[in-house]
């Protein structure tokens, strides 16, 4: 197995457009994404920018209609985890805005600092992170292959310093993925100051993932998807942020 930051971007892109990391929870078999993912991607968005069609019309005198000014972009379903009150909206993105996030963040210049990022995030020895998403080299599912690496790394590691250590602490984020300030994400990968003085910059990529974010919320800042393994890789960038800051 490889956890994602271990693979190029082309590598990376290819993951990431995989129906399993399109959406990471249960779903009828008869739910199928990928033929519309790759016609998205041959159709669409390759070659092209998302924008190139905000100003398509069959007359040509049509204004502009920006995802962000569009309620339900995503198609939201809400999942009971525990029987009782604990209900957590999951997403299915837009494909088209989906595709294209993934396209701007595997450009290879793009990939590479978000690589890099991650590595500084992890230079604290006392931080160890175990969550980012893994990518199968068997016949398990990624899904499986997540699973089976917390057993072994949190699970059976707890077990071990149980040995030494009377107490553990366990902690939560409450509504982590829906409490996430978008604008936290260029903070993240180019530093606070950077991405204030450099906020209408459309080049960097923390922008970049901030404007899709945005197009797929009706323009609110407040909150990512949940449901998606490139979510939880986006979300992944802002809790490394947090291990940094630490």
């Amino acid at each position: 197995m490889k956890q994602i930051t271990d693979l190029n971007h082309i590598e990376a892109r290819t993951f990431f457009l995989k129906e399993e990391s399109y959406f990471n929870f249960d779903l009828p078999k008869y739910f199928v994404f990928q033929n519309l993912l790759e016609e998205v991607e041959k159709k669409i968005i390759k070659g092209k920018q998302l924008s190139d069609f905000y100003n398509s019309s069959s007359s040509g005198n049509q204004k502009a209609i920006y995802p962000f000014n569009c309620e339900d972009v995503n198609y939201t379903l809400l999942n009971n985890k525990d029987g009782k009150f604990a209900w957590r909206p999951l997403q299915l993105i837009h494909p088209a805005i989906y595709i294209s996030l993934v396209h701007r963040i595997t450009e290879k210049n793009n990939w590479t600092l978000i690589v890099d990022k991650f590595k500084e995030f992890q230079t604290n020895s006392k931080i160890k992170c175990h969550s980012i998403p893994l990518q199968s080299d068997g016949k398990q599912s990624d899904k499986a292959t997540t699973v089976s690496n917390w057993w072994q790394l949190i699970e059976q590691q707890s077990i071990k310093l149980s040995l030494n250590f009377d107490y553990v602490l366990y902690t939560d984020i409450t509504d982590c993925y829906g409490s996430i300030y978008t604008h936290s994400i260029p903070w993240a990968l180019h530093t606070k100051p950077t991405a204030k003085d450099k906020k209408n910059d459309k080049s960097l990529i923390g922008n970049i993932i901030d404007i899709h974010l945005q197009d797929m919320s009706y323009g609110q800042t407040n909150g990512i998807p949940q449901g998606s393994v490139l979510m939880d890789f986006i979300a992944e960038m802002v809790l490394g942020y947090a291990d940094l800051e630490l």
